[in-house]
């Protein structure tokens, strides 16, 4: 099976290894940099197109834990896999709740490797498939009626419904994190109810599906955000 290629950065300190699983990755049609500590991950180079970033824990300066968070920040679809001989149970919780997708534990062999990162080529290659199903289809929203206008026809939209599209279709890759959602709504972060916020998501979703758009044109994003998967104009 031919799989997508990847832009990959491997943060490791250990030369050798990282050295080995460049050439593994490389081997396999992969664009690889190899970095020797999360420093030289610096905003210029985080900025630019990043699919994957594979990362040891103990780096030296700022650990695993810290660049993943700062690169979870800048690419929230992107690839992570942490690579470590720090295996405990708390440690992979650690590294999954700062945005982590696969935790590996060392000594990796380079078929494993191989394996994860064209797991992970084949998700971001449906995720990207899903982007150009969805940026076929334009909707507009009427804000002043509150009225969702698209190729199928019309639907009413509550106010709450009506602030989520807007502020998601002029934010940033058409993307906001729940927290920042929840302070448009006036809700506390502390106190809302999950479920409660979840079913008024299913709502507008099936609204957007109603009028014309994908089932993934409103969908989960990771590390805790909601992307809005369609072309929406606001007036």
């Amino acid at each position: 099976m031919v799989h997508p290629l990847l832009n990959i950065v491997i943060v490791e300190d250990h030369d050798a290894l990282r050295e080995t699983m460049v050439e593994v990755l490389q081997a396999q049609g992969h664009h690889v940099q190899g970095l020797d500590c999360a420093e030289a991950l610096d905003d210029s180079l985080i900025r630019s197109r990043i699919d994957l970033l594979i990362s040891d824990l103990n780096l030296p300066g700022a650990d695993g834990y810290s660049l993943t968070r700062r690169f979870r920040a800048a690419h929230p679809l992107a690839g992570i896999i942490m690579v470590t001989a720090r295996n405990t149970l708390r440690d992979k919780v650690n590294g999954y709740e700062v945005g982590t997708d696969v935790y590996l534990a060392k000594p990796v062999s380079p078929e494993e490797l191989v394996a994860v990162v064209n797991n992970i080529a084949r998700r971001l290659r449906a995720q990207s498939e899903q982007d150009k199903a969805s940026a076929g289809i334009s909707l507009q929203l009427d804000s002043r009626r509150s009225l969702l206008i698209g190729p199928l026809g019309t639907c009413t939209l509550v106010a709450a419904e009506s602030t989520i599209l807007t502020a998601l279709a002029r934010a940033p890759d058409q993307q906001l994190e729940i927290w920042q959602l929840l302070e448009l709504l006036s809700l506390d972060v502390d106190t809302y109810r999950k479920a409660t916020f979840e079913v008024r998501l299913v709502r507008l979703r099936k609204k957007l599906v109603q009028v014309g758009a994908d089932k993934s044109s409103l969908r989960v994003a990771e590390y805790r955000a909601y992307r809005l998967g369609v072309l929406l104009q606001v007036y």
